[in-house]
């Protein structure tokens, strides 16, 4: 099987709190995976009643939180997993998931160059009023609508 992050080395099966602190992920966050199916139910203490998470279950988290960070969705990450299990037989749809998040996230990011060209030429904009240069307003005014035609 693929393994794509390193392993956390566990002894003990961690508590809600540790596992939150080792993810990153809160433990709101953590209940709701397991709610939702992401993480498989946790084993409970049999005193306190209290989540304890296996190696695996770690294993398992900590994929999901670089998931989480990377922007994927609910979907793609329950579908990462599935594939997941299938380990080398599912390369392919590994790599053709990442690819069309990748390319999800390069669309995202050439979006947002636009907002940021769009937003530096409304400052631009405010200084050349505020110089008193209406002649460079109206011509920085002028490009920022092109500008604007592309963020719809």
């Amino acid at each position: 099987m693929i393994s794509d992050i390193p392993i956390v080395q566990t002894e003990a099966p961690l508590t809600i709190k540790q596992m939150a602190e080792l993810s990153g992920m809160s433990e709101y966050t953590l209940r709701y995976y397991e709610k939702v199916g992401l993480i498989e139910p946790i084993p409970r203490d049999g005193n306190s009643g209290h989540r304890r998470y296996r190696a695996e279950t770690v294993r398992i988290v900590e994929r999901l939180s670089c998931l989480r960070a990377s922007g994927f969705s609910l979907d793609e990450m329950r579908l990462y997993l599935q594939q997941r299990k299938r380990g080398d037989a599912a390369a392919a749809e590994q790599k053709a998931l990442f690819l069309a998040h990748a390319e999800a996230v390069a669309e995202e990011i050439r979006k947002l160059q636009i907002r940021q060209r769009y937003l530096s030429g409304k400052v631009a904009y405010w200084d050349a009023r505020l110089d008193g240069d209406l002649e460079r307003a109206a011509q920085i005014a002028e490009e920022n609508q092109e500008i604007a035609k592309a963020l719809k």
